[in-house]
């Protein structure tokens, strides 16, 4: 007989049997008999004892899910939360990007090793829930059309003690598109305006960061443009954030050098340099406009190595903490 440690992680979409249902909150759920909009719990499923329990349920695809999520999850944003959007999300206590497990049986769902993390089990929403699974219907990051996000309630270890934490997990992306490079001009300002000022310096080119696009920044940005055979508009678009943006990681600057190898001039090698400062402030400010509470020292730290991979992860990119031009464009133009 299968038993419940066999059920494998199943996450997402199920191709045979479509979103999942979700438990919903007590005073809505139909009372003496099943309704449709559920999901069981893991005490649930501990007290059913074995897979044939469940099969006599007719719920068995839903089950196995549930069980492999393994915890009660709220199925929409709790009202003291409800007015918030696409970032930071549904949840008022701070996103840790290292919060979530990222593989296994619990992946998706926030960590538990009792050390750096533990859960809150059973303190969302009127002491019920363990977190809850919130939709919002528009543009978000990558997502074109819609994102549902799971958010799960734990503690973080800090130097001060035990603080509230939340792993915040795509299970949804409508329409996952390929984001296009914004266009960043005078009279603007913001994050997007940090990082133009931000990778300017880091060119070379002496510009005020205050995330304002004022007549110094538009001068620096036609300045690089002329360097680089590019009309001088003042304006950073498509053809603009490509040769502005470095690629950088932990391991720091990525440059491609050409140079003489075996006798033969002209070969390319990737050199990776150490490096802190501007580019990674850029990265930061960038990673923080999608809800990552980064503190912006320059510094390619841990924090800031997961936050680059959760955002990958989200967003549909390559998950390799590396942020190149794919991740730059998605950062710079992805919803917000």
């Amino acid at each position: 007989m299968i038993t419940l440690d066999a059920v494998p992680a199943l996450r997402g979409t199920d191709p045979g049997t479509g979103a999942a249902p979700r438990r919903r909150p007590a005073a809505s759920r139909p009372r003496g008999r099943l309704g449709t909009s559920w999901a069981l719990s893991r005490r649930t499923l501990l007290q059913a004892g074995t897979a044939a329990g469940m099969a006599a349920l007719s719920v068995f695809p839903a089950a196995r899910r549930a069980y492999a999520d393994g915890y009660d999850i709220y199925g929409s944003c709790p009202s003291y939360a409800a007015d918030q959007n696409c970032s930071p999300g549904c949840g008022p206590s701070p996103i840790f990007a290292a919060a979530c497990n990222t593989s296994g049986t619990y992946a998706g769902f926030h960590r538990n090793d009792g050390t750096t993390w533990k859960l809150r089990p059973n303190q969302c929403y009127a002491g019920t829930y363990d977190g809850w699974l919130w939709r919002y219907q528009g543009a978000c990051g990558a997502c074109a059309c819609s994102v549902e996000r799971r958010c799960h309630d734990g503690y973080r270890k800090t130097s001060s003690g035990w603080v509230r934490s939340i792993c915040r997990w795509n299970t949804d992306c409508g329409c996952l598109t390929t984001v296009a490079w914004p266009s960043t001009r005078r009279g603007q300002s913001g994050p997007n305006v940090y990082a133009v000022q931000y990778l300017l310096k880091a060119r070379g080119y002496a510009t005020t960061v205050d995330g304002v696009f004022g007549s110094g920044t538009e001068s620096r940005v036609k300045q690089f443009q002329t360097a680089n055979g590019l009309t001088a508009s003042g304006v950073v678009d498509a053809r603009t954030w490509p040769l502005l943006v470095f690629t950088v990681s932990s391991r720091g600057i990525t440059v491609r050098k050409t140079v003489g190898a075996g006798g033969r001039p002209g070969s390319v090698i990737v050199v990776h340099y150490p490096y802190s400062g501007d580019v990674v402030r850029a990265v930061q400010r960038q990673l923080n406009k999608h809800a990552h509470g980064l503190t912006v020292d320059g510094v390619f730290g841990s924090a800031t190595d997961a936050a680059v991979r959760d955002f990958q992860r989200q967003n549909g990119l390559t998950i390799d903490g590396i942020v190149g031009e794919s991740t730059w464009r998605t950062l710079t133009g992805g919803a917000v």
